[in-house]
């Protein structure tokens, strides 16, 4: 019964697709749709595959991570932000074990899933103000992030070099 179930929800989810597609330009906009959908079929098997199932949780979350990253890249034509989104997918497997441990009972993955997760989310916050607000020049303007910063790292960079020559010497 089990299997009859995820092969009707895999084939509704492929008749939404594909009417979505009909109903929009699906080229342009819904391609991330075939990157989230079995995302979402390897999380839904997971849930209602029985005792064998629970380790898709970690792939399934993965590519559903995946796949929506795309689909908000795609959207908002940001695809620049790959530059830090990819923590995201580090984040992304801690969720998947913390389900997978939720959903065998096993306390140690479901641990080990939320030290990744959180490991995850910290550095996709941190490379996230650096890139957007830094190096994309969002906060600081676009003449400071793009040029004043890489110079004073620049400026910095000489300096140090210098003062340890002159200490050499």
């Amino acid at each position: 019964m089990r299997r009859e179930t995820m092969t009707g929800v895999i084939l509704i989810a492929l008749g939404a697709l594909f009417l979505l597609g009909r109903m929009i330009d699906g080229a342009s906009f819904a391609w991330p749709l075939f990157v989230l959908a079995p995302g979402l079929v390897l999380l839904a098997w997971a849930f209602v595959g029985g005792r064998e199932a629970p380790p898709l949780a970690v792939p399934g979350s993965i590519v559903t991570t995946v796949g929506l990253i795309l689909f908000i890249q795609n959207l908002t034509n940001t695809f620049e932000t790959w530059s830090y989104a990819w923590a995201l997918v580090l984040a992304s497997v801690g969720v998947g074990t913390w389900l997978y441990g939720t959903l065998s009972d096993h306390a140690d993955r479901q641990r080990e899933g939320i030290r990744t997760a959180t490991i995850g989310l910290a550095l996709f916050a941190g490379f996230g103000v650096f890139f957007q607000f830094i190096i994309f020049g969002d906060l600081l303007g676009s003449w400071v992030g793009q040029w004043l910063f890489p110079l004073a790292l620049i400026g910095v960079g000489a300096y140090l070099l210098y003062r340890q020559r002159s200490a050499g010497s």
